[in-house]
């Protein structure tokens, strides 16, 4: 998870300074890994796991500030912080 999660996020700092093409491939890689990281973390971490958290956190930026969907990012953020 932790490891998704960096790639996740290494992928998230490049789109949110790139533009075009370079900035959508970023996002779709970001995306994926995000995902995936998602999915791993709720089958094996508890809610309360600091990595799952942070996960969630950064989920939920990823959502705002690259893909421009703040209401999937609050939802996000809600959930997690509500679990």
């Amino acid at each position: 998870v932790f490891y998704q999660k960096m790639k996740a996020d290494y992928h998230r700092y490049i789109a949110e300074y790139a533009s075009g093409d370079d900035k959508t491939k970023a996002a779709e890689a970001a995306r994926a890994a995000y995902a995936e990281a998602q999915k791993v973390a709720e089958g094996s971490l508890a809610v309360t796991h600091p990595i799952r958290l942070g996960l969630a956190l950064n989920y939920s930026v990823f959502q705002y500030e690259v893909l421009a969907q703040p209401e999937q990012a609050c939802s996000m953020a809600r959930t997690a912080f509500e679990d």
